[in-house]
């Protein structure tokens, strides 16, 4: 073991020792009519069929500018400043090139074009990709976990989200987030949508990322383009039963060495939930009724989140670049005050007891990360090699206070349950990581080592509650250690034959893992190497006309919390249990799709998992109580055919439409059942559509649409049942387009609440969630700074067919 680490360790640090040779560069003068110069010009370079600029400048004083550091191939140069016609030519050359002068022409009809520009969400597609543009649109207000309901291919049940019937492994600015569903929830939740540049939904990730990368989403920032300062202010107000509110502001600033970006966001927050929670307990006999628990939970959650965002870009000459970026996450005294009034029926549905439950929660929750990437031009052909490290470090504190009391339906006070709960948990994330990409043949090859290592500690202490005086329970009591480490390195080969476009790459992932129970004395480690090849291969018989195939495996690995044998309480009746002898998931993906005139894609695909990973809901008949256990169900296997259609069908009117018709298997050992195995299956359709509409001539008022509707879907032992909601936003600039304000409702009809299921043999439980889905929302944006170094918004010389790229 320790020499496999050292040689990773030397291979880490010899790969950056890789050298350079000489890059090209343009440059030229721009002037007006009159020939005088004109500074503070954009000048914005784009690689060959990609709409977003790789790289740009802007003309100083003198008219002049230069760009270096290009590799010898296709490019796009638009320049552009308000007042002006833009110009575009396309370039193509293998040598230092001098454009000469170029001169621009005075439009009248565009001198007050100001900071803002509302703009439609566009959408982009790619193989095995889907970009999601959102800045400057109605979408790009509130949080970003409300953003990424409205994305398209995005499905999300309470806090989880799911691509194509997976769990997506979620990045921000291309860096891996590791937090669990509902920690994931709470840091998109306190991300603010204005912030938001595109949303990568990719289907199809290349061997570059982890492993468990069956599906991704990256969410990428906005950046500064063009040289200069700017910034804004933002504001949201949101009105459900409970009100909510949002202030930030964004900085961005760039010269010719330095890009800058900060922001900052403070959302005080109060949320409501309700459950109608509905339990049917069985005799010995596991026919005939025992007794029935109908009881009615309610959650009000108050919350009040800060996040900070820095990213510096540093280029620090020709060939080499530095970026440094740190979030801080920081969420102080979140509170959950829970209530729950129960009914107790016997087998003849006579109410026998009652119950109420107070239930009072405490977090402290910190979350910083710090990344640092170096980045170094290799050849004049875009040889390149960059180096990553990332740190995370966790920090969550919880107390709880439980009180129940169960009492006849006269009022006679039966019994009491009063404990209370200190748990703490620290994690620290270390990765680092090296990539190659190089020019092969006529080909593009890629390779990569990455090591990632999480240290956790978490400890809960729990006190039975006598007359006001705390007993600490030691056998409630748990402390657990868990460290992991990962090994990873992947090459990958693309190349373009003809009509056929290949892309092979093979990831191998060596994974070292050591749980530790303090308290149960059991102590776990897992070893294990695997490879997981990637296979995908396009054959484009015309531009109307493109077909694709692809395969890849992934693994999906236990989570700490997972692993940690502990059982404990969350009501007095309610149990969460670990599971020690937890073994990974395999997932097979299979692919083929069809892409019909650039707007229809049809796709068909299969995923088997071995041994996948789901939380399962028992009931306990004997002691009237539920468990929620940790395991590997038998199998897990997804039939799917998914349409979708994205066209602008006018100058004004965009729409996005997909659906997915599929069939979904799950088998597992059915514990608490006389039974050994049941299989939970099921047919399900799912549909969304999004429509974007510019509403003014002068494009500054625009509005989007949003519909999904999912008829079931299972995981694990559980049914969720028809989910319909339907949002719509409109976004208005104002004051001569410096500021825009932004209006809208969620879920309008109030119908994204769910019915969940668990029914079968001497299983027979269910709960009606509903949450503050209908909501009503107000937006202000104000920017500031020199209106002639905004942001260069290339889609208003584009024509509409060319946003569906």
């Amino acid at each position: 073991m320790k020499s496999l680490q050292e040689i990773f360790l030397l291979l880490f640090l010899a790969l950056p020792l890789l050298l350079f040779s000489q890059n090209y560069k343009i440059e030229g003068k721009v002037v007006d009519i009159n020939n005088r110069p004109l500074s503070f010009v954009n000048i914005l370079l784009f690689e060959n069929d990609v709409t977003t600029p790789f790289t740009g400048t802007a003309t100083g004083e003198s008219g002049v500018f230069q760009i270096k550091n290009l590799a010898a191939k296709e490019y796009s140069l638009e320049i552009s400043m308000i007042g002006y016609h833009t110009v575009s030519r396309r370039l193509h050359f293998s040598e230092n090139s001098n454009l000469g002068i170029i001169q621009l022409k005075e439009n009248v009809e565009s001198l007050d074009e100001a900071v803002i520009k509302v703009r439609r969400p566009t959408i982009k597609r790619a193989p095995g990709k889907l970009i999601f543009n959102v800045e400057n649109s109605s979408l790009s207000t509130g949080n970003t976990f409300n953003l990424l309901t409205r994305t398209p291919g995005v499905l999300i049940i309470g806090d989880d989200i799911s691509v194509k019937k997976t769990k997506p492994i979620i990045y921000i600015n291309d860096k891996r987030v590791y937090l669990t569903s509902s920690e994931l929830s709470g840091l998109l939740k306190s991300m603010d949508a204005s912030n938001i540049k595109s949303i990568e939904v990719i289907t199809n990730p290349s061997v570059k990322y982890d492993a468990e990368a069956t599906t991704v989403l990256n969410i990428i920032t906005s950046r500064a383009v063009s040289i200069g300062y700017k910034g804004s202010v933002n504001t949201t107000w949101e009105q459900a039963i409970f009100s909510k509110y949002r202030f930030s502001t964004a900085h961005y600033y760039k010269n010719h060495w330095l890009n800058a970006y900060a922001s900052y966001s403070f959302s005080p927050r109060k949320d409501f939930k309700q459950d109608d929670n509905y339990i049917h307990f069985f005799n010995q006999d596991n026919v005939s009724r025992k007794s029935v628990w109908e009881s009615d939970f309610e959650k009000v959650t108050h919350s009040k989140a800060h996040q900070g965002n820095v990213i510096l870009d540093f280029t620090l000459n020709e060939k080499n670049s530095l970026n440094f970026s740190t979030t801080a996450i920081v969420s102080p005294n979140k509170t959950f005050n829970n209530t729950v009034y129960g009914e107790i029926f016997d087998a003849q549905q006579q109410l026998d007891f009652v119950f109420n439950s107070a239930s009072n929660l405490e977090y402290d929750t910190a979350n910083l990360s710090f990344n640092l990437e170096h980045n170094v031009k290799l050849d004049e052909e875009g040889a390149q090699l960059s180096t990553l490290v990332h740190y995370i470090n966790y920090n969550n504190e919880r107390t709880q206070v439980l009180n129940t009391e169960y009492s006849l339906p006269s009022g006679t006070l039966l019994n009491t349950v009063n404990f209370f709960t200190d748990a703490k948990q620290d994690s620290n994330i270390f990765t680092g990581q090296t990539d190659f990409n190089k020019k092969l043949g006529e080909g593009n090859f890629e390779a990569g080592l990455k090591y990632s290592h999480i240290n956790t500690e978490s400890g809960l202490h729990f006190f039975n509650i006598e007359n006001d005086v705390l007993e600490y329970v030691e056998a409630n009591s748990d402390l657990f250690v868990y460290a992991e480490s990962i090994f990873a390195g992947y090459i990958n080969y693309a190349k373009k034959w003809g009509k056929w476009n290949i892309s092979a790459g093979l990831r191998g992932e060596y994974t070292d893992v050591k749980g530790d129970s303090r308290s149960l004395g059991i102590i776990n480690k897992q070893d294990y190497f695997d490879i997981f090849p990637a296979v995908s291969a396009l054959y484009k018989i015309n531009d109307d006309n493109v077909f694709e195939i692809n395969y890849r495996r992934s693994i999906e690995r236990p989570r700490f919390q997972s692993l940690n044998p502990f059982s404990y309480f969350i009501t007095d009746n309610i149990m969460n249990m670990g599971n020690p002898n937890l073994v990974p998931t395999i997932k097979n993906k299979y692919l083929i799709s069809y892409i019909l005139k650039n707007k229809w894609t049809f796709e068909a695909y299969y995923i088997y998992k071995k041994d996948p990973l789901a939380l399962l809901s028992f009931q306990d008949n004997e002691n009237n109580s539920t468990q929620n256990i940790d395991a590997n169900i038998i199998h897990d296997i997804n039939y799917s055919l998914d349409i979708s259609y994205y066209s602008s069908l006018c100058s004004w009117w965009s729409l996005y439409v997909y659906t997915s018709t599929y069939y979904v298997e799950n088998e597992f050992f059915a514990l608490a059942s006389p039974q050994e195995t049941y299989k939970n299956d099921t047919y399900g359709f799912y549909a969304q559509m999004y429509s974007s509409v510019t509403l003014s001539k002068d494009k500054t008022f625009t509005s989007d649409i949003n519909t999904s509707y999912i008829s079931n879907v299972i995981s694990g032992s559980v049914n969720y049942k028809n989910q319909f909601i339907t949002s719509v936003s409109f976004r208005k600039s104002i004051w001569k387009k410096r500021a825009s304000i932004t209006v809208g409702v969620d879920d309008i009809f109030n119908t994204n609440n769910i019915l969940v299921t668990s029914r079968y043999y001497n299983q027979d439980n269910s709960y009606f969630a509903k949450s503050e889905s209908r909501l009503f929302r107000l937006g202000f944006k104000y920017n500031f700074g020199n209106t002639r170094l905004r942001d260069n918004n290339r889609s208003s010389s584009i024509n509409e067919s060319e946003r569906l790229d």
